[in-house]
């Protein structure tokens, strides 16, 4: 981890407590454990009557079961039970849930927090400092998904997943047209011509993702948005790395040389199960849900992210997310020991299409293996997850600056918005929305 990034976790404990009210008491800001969070569970960890979990794992079929998995602990832990409640929505609407819970002081004590949000979900109160309970089970897990979850000298979560970006791809589409899979973007676009040439795309702009791909894409270029510079937020959205990577996708989309479909529209799975995407960026997670939209007897493939000309093999996050201890939680000791055992349940959580966080060899899924055929490819996206930029962080004012893309992506082609135009705005709304905030930044 670069100095900037130490910087940036040490400048989020003042950020903090910047941004929040008088209302919100923030562990992080006293810089010490009063005891207040943990005084319901003297008793100990085993003593916690039930605890309730809230989850967005998909469930799919041929998954073991959430329910499942929390039912052996419950068997073997007849004075804790867990009961697990699956949230039915995206990712957004849970953090609303989530809220609108804690002020009703019905909050459950464990919910799924995403890396990216982490910060966030701080600096509104919501999270727990398990510091005290969960930096023994530090060595359980992967550095760079442990890092997600420290903020400041506070322990917020128990890691379960990663999301690096890998390429997904039409094995027997790309031996049809002739076409290798693209190990530098370069390749990529000759690629991307010749599939074009008979109606077909190597890979599809979203704009409902754009937030998360675009930072994905630029940290796996070497791009670090956010970083900290003598106590001041130093934001750098639309730097030379990004710039690079805005300009090749521009050129990509003014060729139509790939589609502009929303992720998690119709259209997306439309043009997926009829053979028009043959290839796709996405998160490691995503290789549970292609297969979902793809028609019968599909094949495809995992490889690593195309590079630049002379750049090292890199990824960048998409995804990934922790298990954290709620405000309000009545054991927090017996929260983040759950937690800890049911990250490390690593086969049962590859059944749900989870690159998991816990340390330990992961197998593809007999499952995905219709799809996959004999390719390990949770072996290959562990290697995107090893390769990952270890020095790209997040803002606490990221869920907004993501928003922004976002909004802005949607009018890149149907609007004649341009990526330089999105990346421009995107810059004004990171440094904005900080300052708004009243936390200085430097420009």
């Amino acid at each position: 981890m670069s100095e900037h990034s130490r910087g940036a976790r040490r400048m989020f404990v003042k950020t903090a407590c910047v941004l929040a009210s008088s209302s919100l008491v923030l562990t992080a800001c006293s810089g010490g454990d009063d005891g207040s969070s943990t005084s319901a569970a003297e008793g100990g960890s085993s003593e916690g009557g039930t605890i309730e979990y809230w989850h967005r794992l998909p469930d799919n079929a041929g998954a073991t079961k959430v329910n499942d998995i929390v039912a052996k602990w419950n068997d073997e832990h007849p004075d804790m039970q867990v009961k697990a409640t699956k949230f039915e929505g995206d990712a957004d609407d849970s953090y609303n849930k989530i809220d609108a819970a804690i002020k009703a002081g019905t909050a459950p004590c464990l919910a799924q927090v995403s890396y990216s949000e982490m910060a966030q979900q701080l600096v509104a109160g919501h999270v727990e400092d398990i510091a005290e309970y969960a930096k023994q089970y530090e060595d359980n897990y992967q550095p760079g998904a442990w890092g997600g979850v420290v903020l400041g000298e506070g322990i917020y979560g128990i890691p379960q997943d990663t999301g690096p970006l890998v390429y997904f791809y039409d094995k027997a589409a790309f031996e049809e047209l002739g076409i290798d899979v693209p190990e530098t973007w370069e390749d990529f676009t000759e690629a991307a011509e010749k599939a074009k040439e008979e109606g077909k795309y190597i890979g599809v702009f979203e704009p409902d993702e754009a937030g998360a791909i675009m930072a994905g894409l630029s940290a796996a270029n070497g791009a670090e948005w956010f970083a900290t510079e003598d106590d001041s937020w130093k934001i750098d959205i639309d730097g030379d790395k990004t710039q690079q990577v805005a300009e090749l996708w521009q050129g990509l989309l003014d060729d139509e040389l790939v589609a502009n479909y929303e992720r998690w529209g119709d259209d997306f799975k439309a043009a997926l199960n009829g053979g028009e995407i043959i290839g796709t960026v996405g998160a490691g997670w995503e290789v549970s849900l292609l297969p979902e939209d793809l028609p019968d007897g599909a094949q495809w493939g995992v490889a690593q992210l195309p590079v630049f000309d002379g750049a090292d093999q890199m990824s960048g996050p998409d995804g990934g997310s922790a298990i954290s201890v709620l405000k309000g939680c009545e054991n927090p000791e017996g929260a983040t020991e759950f937690a800890n055992w049911f990250n490390t349940q690593i086969p049962e959580l590859t059944t749900q299409g989870l690159l998991p966080a816990a340390k330990g060899d992961v197998t593809t899924p007999e499952d995905l293996q219709k799809v996959y055929g004999e390719d390990n490819v949770y072996e290959t996206i562990a290697e995107a997850n090893a390769n990952m930029n270890p020095n790209f962080a997040f803002s606490p004012t990221w869920p907004v600056v993501k928003q922004q893309i976002n909004t802005d992506a949607g009018k890149v082609g149907s609007e004649g918005m341009t990526l330089d135009e999105v990346l421009t705005n995107a810059q004004k709304q990171g440094v904005s929305s900080l300052k708004d905030a009243g936390v200085s930044v430097k420009e």
